[in-house]
C-alpha cells in the first residue's frame, strides 16, 4: 500500500488525475525506478492519444526512472485478463488501463497493485458498483470520459 501512495503522489503531481499545485515541491525518490503496464483494448486514436498522454506526463515527470510495458489486446477482452495478470505476475507498480474491458480485467487480477483507468464512460458501471457516489475506492482510480447528460440534453 506505501508504494501505492507514493507512487499516487507522483502520478497527483503530474496532473494525470487532477491538479495539486502543492506537489510542485514534492521530488520522487530518485533511487527508485518504476514498472508501468499499460493495458490498451484496441488501437484506436482516442485510446492511443490518451496512452501517449499518459507515458509523456509520466516521463516528463520521472525522466528514465519509468519503465513501460505496453499491451494491446486487439479488441478481445479476454486477452485484457491475461494481460493484467501477466502486470500481476510481473509485479508492476502501477496499472493505466486504457477502456472498460482492461480496467474490468485490472480490477478482476488486483487489489493491491494500484490501477488507473482511462477512457472510462461511467466507473460504476463498468465495476458493477451498486449506489455509485463517483468513488471507486481502493486501488482504482481514473478518468472519465463521460460529457455531462444535463449540457448533452440542453445542446440538443
Amino acid at each position: 500500500m506505501k508504494k501505492f501512495y507514493k507512487l499516487l503522489a507522483i502520478l497527483l503531481c503530474a496532473g494525470l488525475v487532477f491538479t495539486v499545485s502543492a506537489c510542485d515541491n514534492k521530488k520522487p525518490d530518485d533511487s527508485k525506478s518504476y514498472t508501468v503496464g499499460i493495458s490498451q483494448l484496441v488501437q484506436h486514436d482516442a485510446l492511443d492519444a490518451a496512452t501517449k498522454g499518459f507515458r509523456d506526463a509520466l516521463v516528463a515527470k520521472l525522466g528514465d526512472k519509468v519503465n513501460f510495458d505496453e499491451k494491446n489486446a486487439q479488441g478481445d477482452a479476454p486477452t485484457c485478463a491475461s494481460i493484467a495478470n501477466g502486470f500481476v505476475a510481473a509485479n508492476v507498480d502501477l496499472i493505466l488501463a486504457n477502456a472498460t474491458p482492461a480496467l474490468q480485467a485490472a480490477a478482476a487480477a488486483t487489489a493491491d497493485i494500484p490501477i488507473l483507468g482511462t477512457s472510462i464512460t461511467e466507473y460504476g458501471v463498468a465495476l458493477d458498483i451498486k449506489d455509485f457516489d463517483g468513488t471507486v475506492g481502493g486501488n482504482v482510480s481514473g478518468t472519465s470520459d463521460l460529457a455531462p447528460l444535463d449540457q448533452q440534453a440542453a445542446m440538443v
